[in-house]
């Protein structure tokens, strides 16, 4: 994942005040501090894929981020995320009900971005699926989450 420090391939002509990082940055703060999404899924919170050996988790991906243009500024950053909880079959994880506190603390929820706010934070598509390892068919994953359509505007001083 990008740092707060870098943005665009290191083109910084072509970054904004705020990039990606800061949004996913908020969102995993967010989810790795709620003791309820622990108690599910006490492997944590994770950007992109988590260390090998944990069996009961949340991942966060970037799918894509886009700057709304408006009068040669940022009219508004409009973020889509894949939220999952993911779980090893044998584990005993509930993927459904953590996702659905997933949902409820993301859902119209509000983020601390400095110089920011949030103009929408929903989930605009489900995702369950369950991954079969292709070097060993007994080990399989159960995915259960969803699309999350974030946006968030400068503020006007």
């Amino acid at each position: 994942m990008p740092t707060s420090r870098t943005c665009c391939g290191g083109k910084a002509s072509r970054c904004t005040v705020l990039n990606a990082s800061a949004i996913t940055l908020a969102l995993l703060t967010k989810l790795q501090t709620d003791a309820p999404l622990l108690a599910l899924l006490p492997d944590g919170t994770w950007y992109a894929e988590a260390p090998p050996g944990l069996q009961r988790f949340v991942i966060v991906s970037l799918i894509s981020c886009v700057d709304e243009p408006l009068f040669g500024g940022v009219a508004f950053k409009d973020a889509l995320y894949l939220v999952e909880a993911r779980a090893l079959s044998t584990s005993g994880g509930d993927v459904y009900a953590a996702f659905a506190r997933i949902a409820t603390l993301l859902t119209d929820a509000g983020l601390t971005l400095t110089g920011y706010a949030p103009m929408l934070m929903r989930f605009e598509e489900e995702t369950d699926l369950v991954e079969v390892d292709a070097a060993d068919a007994s080990i399989r994953w159960h995915r259960c989450g969803g699309h999350l359509h974030v946006m968030v505007a400068p503020l006007v001083s």
